[in-house]
């Protein structure tokens, strides 16, 4: 209660004029604490100065981005003049309507709709990653390809190897060999991708049924298309089926689905080197299931 409360005073010294009458606090995010005020607005802070320019970062990305998508995104349009003391830095915007659209909302919905929901997505990646990162003035590293990847496949056979089964351990080397060795996975054009273009961040509204926005913009980067694909089609995502039908609105996809599978074919390992790394005991237990 003490944290809420002092997170209500330090806006209303920013922004006097807000009129305060709900709150709600959510301390579950890895990287900032969420406050809603009024069911209307959501004010995060971060909750390590490490996260600090992250957010910033965000925020600049996004108003960058204003204007330039179909899709409604988060517009940050309250900002702390504090910048280096956690608990007194934020960023705020109003929400957005809707819920995530999880796989289980996806399944129960008729043939039409689904295809129309999957328009929309395609729609809003096509828009994304048509997008001019230097035109906008994104300030985004250069993508280094698959450095990225070898990095990737050095780390999971130093710390995840150990105490993977011998034929995981092989499949995995197989996939990264095949992948690693194959100059068709670099022939793409680096573009603006989402980053983290998972189910949670997808909003439905579902008296309408319809696509109402998009959030989470702190993975933004320069980067493979087929990553936000991936996010997608993974096994808590929809499936590569619903991918399948951005055709008509996203004609390079198919060019994207083999990049896609095998980034899928990562993500577990991934969650479970992030455990490892971390000391995050749930995350590895998660991730390496399959896989010892």
């Amino acid at each position: 209660m003490q944290k809420q409360e002092n997170y209500i005073e330090v806006i209303r010294e920013e922004y006097p004029q807000l009129n305060i009458q709900q709150t709600q606090l959510n301390t579950n995010g890895q990287f900032n604490d969420i406050l809603i005020i009024n069911g209307e607005l959501v004010f995060r802070f971060p909750k390590y100065a490490s996260a600090i320019p992250q957010l910033e970062a965000e925020s600049a990305h996004l108003r960058a981005l204003q204007g330039h998508l179909t899709l409604p995104i988060p517009n940050p349009i309250y900002h702390s003049r504090e910048r280096t003391q956690v608990g007194r830095v934020f960023s705020g915007y109003k929400m957005i309507p809707g819920e995530p659209l999880w796989p289980e909302t996806l399944q129960a919905l008729d043939e039409a709709t689904v295809q129309h929901l999957a328009e929309q997505v395609a729609g809003f990646l096509r828009q994304l990653h048509s997008l001019s990162a230097a035109e906008l003035g994104l300030d985004l590293p250069t993508p280094e390809g698959n450095e990225v990847w070898a990095d990737l496949y050095r780390r999971f056979r130093e710390r995840l190897f150990p105490f993977m089964r011998v034929d995981a351990r092989d499949e995995v080397v197989h996939a990264f060999e095949a992948f690693l060795g194959d100059a068709r996975n670099q022939d793409y054009q680096p573009v603006l991708i989402h980053g983290d273009f998972g189910c949670s961040n997808i909003l439905y509204d579902q008296r309408d049924q319809r696509i109402t926005g998009i959030i989470d913009f702190s993975s933004i980067s320069l980067g493979d298309p087929a990553v936000d694909i991936a996010a997608l089609t993974c096994s808590v995502g929809y499936g590569e089926d619903f991918a399948k039908r951005f055709k008509r609105i996203y004609p390079d996809i198919d060019t994207l689905l083999p990049r896609t599978r095998f980034y899928t074919s990562t993500f577990a390992l991934q969650e479970a080197l992030y455990g490892i790394e971390n000391n995050d005991q749930e995350s590895f237990k998660a991730g390496i299931k399959d896989y010892i």
